[in-house]
């Protein structure tokens, strides 16, 4: 659970760091996909912390995933290049 929450720091670092390079930048879905990414950072650590307690995931994994789905549907319409795919997939 420690690597998900790494990872969803990383990604939203890179995430926040790219679009705010796009053509996308200071735009509704700039706004929306960074809420987006903060949301699924938050829901990572909202998973952990349930699982901690209780050695399930609970129904923060279905947020978590759902949030997941999104992103991949985000970045699959604007790409924001190789760093960001790559703390993404990696």
């Amino acid at each position: 659970m420690q690597n998900l929450k790494d990872d969803a720091k990383k990604f939203q670092s890179s995430f926040n760091s790219a679009i705010g390079k796009s053509t996308g930048r200071k735009t509704s879905p700039e706004k929306d996909g960074k809420a987006l990414v903060k949301a699924f950072s938050q829901q990572t650590d909202s998973m952990s912390e349930v699982f901690k307690d209780s050695k399930k995931a609970g129904t923060s994994l279905q947020e978590y995933l759902d949030s997941a789905q999104k992103i991949d549907k985000l970045l699959a319409d604007v790409p924001l290049g190789d760093n960001v795919t790559a703390s993404w997939g990696g």
